[in-house]
């Protein structure tokens, strides 16, 4: 805001500036900045668990278009890791879907081996899939029998089965 007066009329037709209210633009300038300074600070560490999570969500499609492609196409595929931080599908006789794995920068995946059928059925029990990243881990699951693929905010409130 822009510093406010109330102007009075005297018997003389002058002006008297007799109260002053607000902020005047150099204030709000200043607040605007330590604001900022504040935001960034702040915005890098939220940016940090924002990746991961979004990782996390990528990871849960991947292993969701394995099972729609072994559905789609009737035959097992399988999503697996092939290192620390990447998976990769292949098709009912090991030949990969796509020519480069998926890579997830700086997360840790715990090995698992996950195989659909032509129903989209991976078995007949849970497999729960752990990343992990600056300490923090989140765990995915596909449940038995159903082939549900839970992401990790479903797993973490228990609402996975």
């Amino acid at each position: 805001m822009i510093r406010v007066s109330r102007v009075q009329g005297r018997s003389g037709g002058g002006s008297d500036l007799t109260s002053q209210q607000g902020v005047t633009l150099i204030e709000l300038i200043v607040m605007m900045v330590i604001v900022g300074i504040i935001g960034i600070s702040a915005g890098a560490k939220w940016q940090g668990d924002l990746s991961f999570y979004s990782m996390a969500d990528q990871l849960v499609n991947e292993i969701r278009r394995a099972q729609s492609l072994a559905m789609s196409k009737e035959g097992n595929h399988t999503i697996l890791t092939t290192t620390s931080n990447s998976v990769r599908i292949q098709d009912a006789v090991g030949a990969a879907v796509d020519p480069v794995p998926t890579t997830f920068a700086n997360v840790a995946i715990v090995p698992f081996s996950i195989t659909f059928d032509g129903r989209g059925d991976p078995g007949a029990v849970n497999r729960d899939v752990q990343l992990t990243m600056e300490g923090e881990t989140l765990t995915l699951r596909v449940v038995g029998n159903t082939g549900a693929v839970c992401g990790y905010q479903e797993v973490a409130n228990s609402l996975c089965p």
